[in-house]
């Protein structure tokens, strides 16, 4: 099964774009309901959220591994709980359409798998958390990006 991906299109152009994205403390604090963030090194974060999902209620802190690809303008990341219960990778890539040098598509990718009889049980819950954490995240990254072009 594919990852399902999640795309806005904006008047900003790509290499501002990629300046920003290529900067995970720039995007991760977006991510709903971020807590705090700790860098323990070049490529790894910890993430601290709170989680809503079903009767899941708390916070978690999630370790962030990134690997940026400057070629395709691609941040590939992988992210687990410190329990080892939530597991997930996903990417945030930005690439112009041919025709315009002022415009850029954003995508974003998120996939999330809880271990156990609840990733089965949560199944439905963690596809609404994917499409959440996208939607809201590639709108806030946009806001942030038009803004910094005024």
């Amino acid at each position: 099964m594919a990852i399902e991906q999640y795309k806005l299109q904006l008047n900003t152009p790509l290499m501002t774009v990629w300046d920003f994205i290529s900067i995970p403390e720039n995007w991760l604090p977006l991510l709903p309901d971020f807590i705090r963030l700790n860098q323990l090194s070049l490529t790894t974060y910890h993430v601290f959220l709170y989680l809503k999902l079903g009767p899941i209620d708390r916070e978690v802190q999630l370790e962030f591994n990134i690997q940026l690809n400057k070629q395709t303008h691609s941040v590939d990341f992988t992210f687990h709980s410190t329990t080892g219960k939530v597991t997930g990778y996903g990417f945030l890539k930005a690439d112009a359409p041919t025709t315009t040098t002022t415009t850029t598509n954003l995508t974003l990718a998120i996939e999330v798998k809880l271990s156990g009889k609840t990733g089965l049980l949560f199944k439905p819950a963690l596809t609404s958390l994917k499409t959440s954490w996208s939607q809201e995240t590639l709108n806030k990254l946009v806001l942030l990006l038009n803004e910094s072009e005024n």
